[in-house]
């Protein structure tokens, strides 16, 4: 996609942080846009500046892990605009965090699944047909730079189960030879409220215990909102992914800070080496 000018953009988590950064770079470019988000209050406030500034704008108050809910986002979409040529699945919350992975709740699961990866599904489910029966438009999924590296806690998971399902995508699109085009975006340390995410989950997901971590989880949180507070800036992310969209780019990262890690990883997994030398076992070839 080379050009935007009248066209529609559906992107989710869309009230603030980099889905808000999107959206104002999209509106400047001349796209309607259709605003998914969990937060009515701040997704009202950012409709009517948009609106202040001439952009056309349909806000959806929407929980992505609801399939239900994000169908009828769809529906409204294409009743109102006819269309739909972009969609950017961005939504996403930082997770469980407070200790180790066996610990965790099928609450943890269901909640940071259901937003980071289930999330994703069901746009793509609800709004895919649409750009594969015109045979035009772009997909873009976001997932992280943890999805490249090795990983660490239940984000990771979601996001490295994100790459696979867009790569899955990819490669069912080009063996129906479709001209829709996809595209991973791979943040590195952007600065948004991703690790304030827990203000928003869901009563049906509430922890109906704490873990000994609790307390662990809740200082982590903080020190990476303050990590993140020092990052990259949505706006910086929003012009990376406009010139990924128009070069049809599928792996979009937003810096080279995390090539090392990525690098070892590979480096491990063809070497047959354990993540991190845990034990330092190394697994020779059989002969």
């Amino acid at each position: 996609m080379e050009h935007f000018q009248g066209k529609v953009a559906f992107i989710t988590g869309a009230a603030s942080g980099m889905g808000k950064a999107f959206a104002e770079r999209l509106a400047r470019e001349g796209m309607r846009l259709a605003l998914a988000d969990l937060e009515p209050e701040p997704l009202a406030r950012f409709t009517q500046e948009l609106e202040s500034h001439g952009a056309e704008v349909l806000p959806l108050t929407v929980d992505v892990s609801d399939a239900g809910q994000v169908r009828q986002a769809a529906e409204r979409t294409l009743a109102r605009f006819g269309t739909v040529d972009l969609v950017i699945n961005n939504a996403g919350v930082e997770g469980y965090l407070d200790g180790p992975i066996w610990e965790a709740e099928s609450s943890d699961w269901a909640w940071t699944m259901g937003v980071n990866f289930w999330g994703v599904v069901h746009c793509v489910e609800a709004l895919l047909p649409v750009l594969i029966e015109k045979d035009d438009g772009h997909l873009v999924n976001t997932a992280s730079m943890t999805a490249l590296v090795r990983g660490a806690n239940m984000y990771s998971i979601a996001k490295h189960a994100v790459l696979a399902y867009t790569e899955t995508i990819r490669s069912d699109l080009a063996r129906r030879n479709s001209r829709v085009q996809v595209s991973v975006l791979c943040p590195g340390i952007i600065a948004t409220n991703l690790f304030l995410g827990s203000r928003n989950r869901p009563e049906r997901w509430q922890r109906t215990s704490n873990t000994p971590g609790a307390e662990q989880g809740r200082k982590l949180r903080l020190e990476m909102h303050e990590r993140l507070s020092q990052g990259m800036q949505p706006s910086q992310v929003a012009e990376i992914l406009l010139d990924g969209i128009r070069r049809n780019q599928f792996y979009i990262l937003t810096d080279d800070g995390w090539h090392p890690q990525i690098e070892s990883r590979f480096a491990d997994i063809m070497a047959g080496v354990s993540p991190l030398g845990w034990r330092g076992v190394r697994l020779e070839p059989r002969s």
